[in-house]
């Protein structure tokens, strides 16, 4: 009896053992959203302002073929007032090649001194600002979602009105009176859509944070972005021709080769500015949660619905997940990684993330 007993008990030892130690063998999934688009250390944008201004026809003849050739997109600033019947034809190109453009208003007048800030009389946001909007939607069907002032100057009262325009998601940091320093680099976590900090192309580096004696200009923007984790926007004019600072053509073929490159490494997400600032936008705003087997929007604004768009999820399985995702009940692309992690992409505004 007493062996019968010391082997029930040995049983019931082992039993008891067993189940404290299945939760252990259980493993749950997780998520991560990414910083950046497809998990890239940092994102940059290409800007060529003054398109269909005086001087930049390098813009199509150099820097577009260059770019196209590496599977590049630039960013078109606009003089839309100033645009031909040809360059409107050519620009319906752009955009089907994946081109953003982006208001440069319609006729580049300046609204204050540069140096100064004195006011400078002609200004006028509809005009300048809405008609511009209005024209290219007419001539390309096409809705210009970011705005570049001239000289990157504007008053509170310009700016206030493009911030109450409804089709326009950002701008480009511009001074007045009251603003700080809009040069360097956006910082994901401290993020102004209104006011995109940028670096101008300047040959011998005057006004620029980069100086030629420590390389090419245009590649340490990209590499200040590498090195932080952030958002560096490029602005140039043209290439090879007679416009503002235009950048010789050797600088920019070794800028689209250096961008390429880092590109297909993985490291470098290089966009428009429009979809850099939906994605940051979006990963502060539209915070997800993982319940159970489902990817939920669990915290939403008015910034959230205005803004949202595809954003890159790492998720960690479960025991039991064989990796499968869908949306609304349609299946969602993944990328296998490694120690049964996958890659997907999902915007939150569209509805849960079913795992299986």
């Amino acid at each position: 009896m007493k062996a019968q007993n010391f082997v029930l008990a040995v049983l019931a030892f082992a039993a008891f053992a067993l189940l404290a130690f299945v939760p252990l063998l259980a493993h749950s999934a997780s998520i991560e959203v990414k910083v950046w688009q497809g998990g890239a250390k940092a994102a940059h944008t290409i800007a060529h302002d003054d398109y269909c201004g005086w001087g930049t026809t390098g813009i199509e003849d150099t820097a577009i073929p260059i770019l196209n050739a590496r599977g590049l997109k630039a960013s078109l600033g606009l003089i839309a007032g100033n645009c031909k019947d040809a360059q409107w034809a050519t620009l319906k190109e752009r955009v089907k090649q994946g081109h953003e453009l982006f208001n440069h208003t319609l006729t580049h007048v300046g609204m204050l001194e540069a140096g100064t800030l004195a006011p400078i009389g002609g200004w006028d946001n509809v005009k300048e600002v809405v008609n511009a909007q209005q024209l290219v939607q007419s001539k390309l069907g096409y809705t210009m979602h970011f705005i570049a002032f001239p000289s990157d100057l504007v008053t509170p009262e310009a700016k206030a009105f493009v911030e109450a325009q409804p089709d326009i998601l950002g701008a480009r940091a511009a001074k007045d009176i009251y603003d700080g320093s809009n040069a360097g680099l956006n910082d994901p976590e401290w993020f102004k859509p209104m006011f995109v900090k940028w670096d101008g192309y300047w040959r011998d580096g005057k006004w620029s944070l980069y100086k030629p004696k420590d390389g090419n200009i245009l590649i340490q923007h990209v590499d200040a972005a590498l090195q932080y984790g952030a958002w560096s926007y490029r602005t140039m004019h043209g290439v090879a021709d007679a416009s503002w600072e235009s950048v010789p053509v050797d600088q920019y073929t070794a800028y689209a080769d250096y961008l390429a490159a880092k590109v297909k490494s993985g490291e470098l997400w290089v966009a428009g500015p429009t979809d850099i600032i939906r994605y940051i936008v979006t990963r502060e705003h539209c915070k997800l949660k993982l319940e159970g087997n489902v990817i939920k929007l669990v915290q939403s604004n008015d910034l959230c619905k205005r803004y949202a768009s595809a954003v890159t999820v790492d998720v960690e399985l479960a025991n039991g997940q064989k990796g499968l995702f869908s949306q609304n009940s349609t299946p969602l692309a993944a990328q296998k990684l490694e120690n049964g992690h996958y890659r997907i992409n999902m915007n939150p505004a569209v509805g849960d993330v079913t795992i299986r």
